[in-house]
């Protein structure tokens, strides 16, 4: 019996329904049908297979570390696969989580267009333990945590943005921003807010938006991030599935930093200032990093992902359209 041998995969890393290639050698052709691929100790059935690649999806409860393939008794090498932990579910992110100064992640049940829903935000804990923090947001949609430690939240569709002190309690700090969706502090404390028909507006000290760029309306969503410079990055989807991503000056000047992006969504900054982007490159969904130095690789394979965060230690925090994961990726974003 020859051995199997498998090459190491990229990227290193999924959330549930992602999808892999596994380069391998020694497959025995004729009983392709016996072939397994382990994700830890979880075996799956490979969702196609060939003499030189296994094509594979991220199971819903993978178990372990690692990525093997198995066939007749046989077993290849193993090579390096971490899959995201599933920490909650039953909610509707619709943009990136927030995370606080303790490493509770904050999240959405933003429902359809004008739905009401017993609780609009959610804290979990790092465990994975989910308890109601705010109800009464109409459509909550994205989520930030100002200098002082409370949370902002946008509303699609009253147009408002309100803030959520410790105890949940909700108030208003802005109001006709249109169908407002990313929001974002730079460093100075100032809140951003992009109305998804075309306009980014900087909120001042009372609340009261100033456009600071036009960019083209998205079907769906504005996402903001700032770097350590005080430069806006954003991305949203629209419906030529080919997208941009784009920085944007604290003067309102645009620049194209990467194109060809299929429905971008969620950005965030890791301390080493890679951004970290949801969409689709190639045909492959998931996570890609954006190095300074313009390099873009996948890094997370994902299917329906929208929001990214980083958490405490090393963990990445991941949302999908009905749950939040969490992915040690060896590495921490900025605060």
């Amino acid at each position: 019996m020859s051995s199997i041998t498998i090459q190491p995969v990229l990227p290193q890393a999924g959330v549930r329904g992602g999808h892999i290639q596994v380069p391998c050698q020694g497959l025995d052709m004729e009983t392709l049908d016996t072939c397994e691929l382990y994700f830890g100790i979880t075996a799956t059935r490979p969702a196609l297979a060939s003499s030189s690649v296994v094509l594979g999806v991220v199971p819903r409860d993978a178990d372990g570390t690692g990525l093997q393939i198995q066939q007749n008794g046989n077993r290849s090498n193993v090579v390096p696969f971490t899959t995201a932990q599933l920490l909650a579910e039953n909610l509707h992110p619709v943009a990136n989580p927030a995370v606080d100064r303790n490493g509770a992640i904050y999240t959405t049940i933003s429902g359809s267009k004008g739905q009401q829903v017993p609780v609009s935000v959610y804290r979990i804990s790092p465990h994975g333990e989910a308890e109601p923090f705010a109800s009464g947001i109409a459509n909550a949609t994205a989520l930030a945590f100002a200098p002082d430690g409370d949370l902002y939240v946008s509303s699609r569709h009253t147009g408002k943005i309100v803030r959520v002190d410790n105890n949940g309690t909700v108030s208003s700090v802005a109001e006709n921003l249109g169908i407002v969706t990313g929001i974002a502090f730079d460093s100075q404390g100032r809140l951003h807010a992009g109305d998804r028909r075309g306009t980014i507006y900087q909120l001042t000290g009372r609340g009261e938006p100033r456009p600071l760029v036009k960019l083209p309306p998205s079907i769906s969503a504005y996402h903001l991030a700032f770097d350590q410079q005080d430069r806006m990055y954003v991305t949203y989807p629209t419906l030529s599935g080919y997208d941009n991503l784009y920085m944007i000056t604290s003067d309102g000047e645009r620049q194209t930093l990467v194109t060809g992006l299929g429905r971008p969504q969620g950005l965030a900054f890791d301390h080493q200032q890679n951004l970290y982007v949801v969409s689709h490159v190639g045909g492959e969904g998931g996570v890609f990093r954006r190095t300074p130095d313009g390099e873009l690789e996948q890094v997370v394979a994902g299917v329906n992902l929208v929001g990214i965060a980083f958490g405490m230690d090393t963990e990445l925090i991941l949302t999908d359209n009905s749950a939040v994961y969490k992915l040690d990726m060896g590495g921490q974003g900025q605060s």
